[in-house]
């Protein structure tokens, strides 16, 4: 479980720190992995159910990402100062 843990917490660092490109699928994975967990036991269908739903969600965030990121890139370029040339 610490491990399970420690997998989501960097998937939300991941997605949180502007690399939602990359760990948009690495969720949509992870949640799509732990759902069909839950429905080879046959319990918990309804968690199996959010998960899927959860792992749509990363999929559209990770489809929409590319769009996203280089206008926040390109912000941070034209907010920081222009050195100088000699």
């Amino acid at each position: 479980m610490v491990a399970v843990g420690v997998v989501e917490i960097v998937v939300g660092i991941g997605v949180l720190s502007g690399r939602a490109r990359v760990f948009g699928w690495v969720a949509a994975a992870w949640l799509l992995a732990i759902a069909v967990n839950l429905l080879t036991t046959g319990r918990y269908l309804d968690v199996a159910a959010r998960d899927v739903a959860l792992a749509v969600s990363a999929f559209a965030l990770a489809q929409l990402a590319p769009a996203h990121e280089p206008a926040a890139a390109r912000r941070t370029r034209e907010a920081a100062p222009v050195q100088a040339r000699a």
